[in-house]
């Protein structure tokens, strides 16, 4: 039994992570005692910045980590960014469509659920065969 597995691309995934390690570094720049020009008074506000910046950017860059779409023989699993993953059968699928490299998966509402690329997804074209196989309709 063949499990494909899709990671959800984001656009702003570089700089939530670029956001993430520069509050990171400002963090221990703050912490240690070293002496860093420019920095805001009074100096108990330096830390509480980069905890701020720190905390949501770190939970969202796990968030988008753990996104997914996973497709199994008989059903599939989305975990969205945000909520808990839910499980779906193919029949909830109404069509993947397709430009250029990327791919577009979308719910029987209309709504996308998922898009992917050859670029992230190493196995796109098989995904996309499997997706036919359990009829789901491909749009070029």
């Amino acid at each position: 039994m063949r499990t494909y597995k899709i990671s959800a691309n984001f656009p702003f995934t570089i700089p939530l992570v670029f956001v993430a390690v520069l509050s990171a570094a400002w963090l221990i720049l703050n912490i240690l005692p070293i002496p860093v020009e420019g920095q805001l008074e009074p100096q108990w506000l330096n830390p509480v910045i980069a905890v701020i910046l720190l905390i949501p950017s770190g939970f969202l860059v796990y968030k988008m980590h753990r996104c997914c779409l996973t497709l199994h023989e008989d059903d599939l699993v989305y975990t969205p960014l945000l909520g808990a993953p839910r499980t779906m059968s193919y029949s909830d699928l109404q069509e993947i469509s397709t430009g250029g490299k990327s791919y577009c998966i979308y719910t029987a509402e209309g709504k996308v659920l998922i898009r992917f690329d050859d670029a992230f997804t190493s196995d796109a074209s098989e995904i996309v065969t499997f997706l036919k196989s359990k009829g789901v309709r491909a749009e070029l």
